[in-house]
């Protein structure tokens, strides 16, 4: 009957992979092209190519992304519509954004490097 106690001694050994519990999937559509990416935080990280920047700015929000403006940048009045997603977790509860926005400058000026990848 020893063999259970070394079960449990051995996967005490074994590191746990643990989900993220801050980690999103984006979105960014245009026209005919859509985008996606990864993003996970505490640790940064994911394929979003400006993690670090990204999961500082969601910091600042609690995870609400529509709480996110940079208040930068000057946009022309262009009509390039481009529609953005995330779904997933901030801390272990569920957040959802979808926006679509008159073209990119307004994207990132609203939503600053979540989705700009």
């Amino acid at each position: 009957m020893a063999p259970l106690p070394l079960f449990a001694a051995i996967a005490a050994l074994i590191p746990s992979f643990a989900t993220p519990e801050s980690s999103f999937v984006l979105g960014v559509q245009r026209g005919e092209s859509i985008l996606l990416s990864n993003l996970t935080c505490e640790p940064a990280g994911g394929l979003h190519p400006r993690a670090d920047e990204a999961c500082l700015a969601l910091s600042g929000v609690d995870g609400q992304i529509d709480g996110l403006s940079t208040g930068e940048g000057l946009c022309t009045l262009e009509h390039d519509p481009v529609r953005v997603t995330a779904s997933g977790t901030w801390r272990g509860e569920r957040r959802s954004f979808e926006a679509e926005f008159p073209n990119p400058c307004v994207m990132r000026a609203q939503t600053g490097p979540v989705f700009d990848f």
